[in-house]
């Protein structure tokens, strides 16, 4: 989420994470970053891939309520997984803020039929800015539910940002039956070494992590007029459904390696 105006000799987050999932849209110089970032934190792939894999199965959860439309915010590079991806046919827009994952999704996104997949270049942290966008309006009916994606994107939002409000902002608009799905990083489950280090990597790219607890973390889905759905708010590695458990993969990223809990609410 946070912007990155990153020339193409420079590593990138977004490219980070990709080469992390496993994707093709990465450089040498992302991919040489990465593995400096994994001597430091060698649970970060892991978290990676586990994040992404609980918001696939909250995608395809929401599919079986019905719900064919969603808002991914702070997205990130749309390939590995992503969205469109795991809901053939369904609405979906992007937004993020990074010029270079604005390229790129533009690129992947280039031949999908014109409204039914969109990108917008915008801050998340702009609510109204990106409710309003004409990208937004064209492809989302807010009338109908929608999903709402803050996957590994709430914790770019310090309390001065007012996080809560936030949220609330993107939560009015929506109808019932609509879906907030959330990922967020936390220390609740990580060792001060291991907190250390990560300090240290968000330090060397000048972000800053608001991580939060478990309790401050439910604060954003369990509110009036909504229902968090089982599990609850767990381990990322953790959530599952009665249609469908996590992985192997899952079970084998420790609490420590995913570093964050996830939740789904719906709106009733």
């Amino acid at each position: 989420m946070p912007e990155t105006r990153t020339p193409g000799q420079f590593p990138n987050g977004a490219r980070i994470m990709d080469y992390f999932l496993g994707g093709s849209e990465n450089l040498p110089v992302d991919r040489t970053a990465a593995e400096g970032a994994v001597k430091l934190l060698p649970g970060a792939p892991l978290g990676t891939r586990s994040n992404r894999r609980f918001l696939a199965r909250a995608v395809r959860a929401a599919g079986r309520r019905g719900i064919g439309q969603f808002l991914d915010l702070g997205s990130g590079i749309p390939a590995v997984e992503a969205t469109h991806e795991v809901a053939p046919g369904a609405r979906v827009v992007y937004v993020d803020n990074d010029p270079v994952v604005e390229d790129i999704a533009r690129r992947l996104l280039a031949g999908a039929p014109r409204g039914t997949t969109a990108y917008v270049h915008a801050d998340v942290r702009d609510a109204q800015a990106v409710l309003s966008a004409p990208a937004v309006k064209e492809v989302l009916d807010f009338s109908q539910p929608v999903a709402v994606l803050f996957g590994a994107v709430l914790h770019f939002v310090t309390d001065a940002g007012d996080p809560y409000g936030l949220v609330e902002q993107y939560k009015q608009p929506l109808a019932p039956g609509s879906l907030v799905v959330v990922t967020h990083s936390s220390n609740d489950y990580v060792s001060a070494p291991v907190q250390a280090a990560t300090d240290r990597l968000y330090g060397t790219f000048r972000i800053e992590l608001a991580s939060r607890t478990r309790a401050q973390i439910t604060r954003f889905v369990d509110t009036e007029g909504w229902e968090v759905l089982k599990p609850g708010v767990v381990s990322v590695n953790e959530w599952e459904t009665e249609q469908e458990r996590a992985s192997d993969a899952d079970y084998r990223t420790s609490r420590e390696d995913a570093a964050g809990f996830a939740a789904v609410a719906v709106k009733s």
